[in-house]
């Protein structure tokens, strides 16, 4: 699945010639526009916004322009740059797909777009490393992202229902530890997929 399907990209991640210095530059995100030049802008993943105002030169979003920028639960930060405006505050809780900032061209920028940009780390100075080692490549990180979100599928009743019903009983007949193991880890991946923690480790 392409999670920038709404979107026309215009950069990808990677080197290439820089936009207004014109010189070969590694791009730690991807642009992308969307229209109207001011439309909104959703978030790509829920999480904890701890930016959300132009950046400053030595803050790590120098050069930025107003960027919102949004911890999500395995502690990478997702920074939408380049904006008109912010629309969320410091210490917001936003869901995927909640309205988070207008697109711009605030900052260094040619045009009306948005930089969206993915950090291994939130400090210092937001995870701003020199290289490229600092960052992730957003079409793979959401997409992998995604894909464990819709792991958590099994509704938390139904999966210990299946687990009581089916695999206990199992598991005690079991006549090999291989066998108890295995039904261990299937009771186990139910309990994960409904959101609770393993209890064979």
């Amino acid at each position: 699945m392409n999670p920038f399907e709404s979107y026309r990209l215009i950069s990808p991640f990677g080197m290439r010639i820089h936009p207004v210095f014109k010189v070969p530059k590694f791009h730690r995100g991807v642009d992308l526009v969307t229209r109207p030049s001011k439309g909104p802008l959703y978030a790509f993943v829920a999480g904890e916004v701890i930016h959300a105002k132009e950046g400053v030169n030595g803050s790590g979003f120098g050069g930025y322009g107003i960027v919102v920028a949004i911890k999500d639960d395995k502690g990478y930060l997702h920074c939408y740059a380049h904006l008109t405006m912010a629309m969320v505050q410091v210490g917001d809780r936003v869901l995927r797909g909640e309205k988070v900032g207008l697109q711009g061209s605030t900052g260094i920028s040619i045009g009306a777009h948005l930089h969206y940009e993915i950090r291994k780390v939130c400090s210092p100075s937001f995870g701003y490393t020199l290289t490229e080692s600092g960052v992730v490549e957003p079409t793979k990180y959401l997409q992998d992202y995604y894909a464990k979100e819709e792991l958590f599928t099994v509704d938390k009743k139904d999966a210990n229902a299946i687990i009581d019903k089916y695999l206990k009983p199992a598991w005690e007949v079991a006549k090999t530890p291989a066998d108890k193991k295995e039904i261990g880890r299937l009771a186990d991946e139910l309990r994960v997929a409904s959101g609770q923690p393993k209890q064979n480790v």
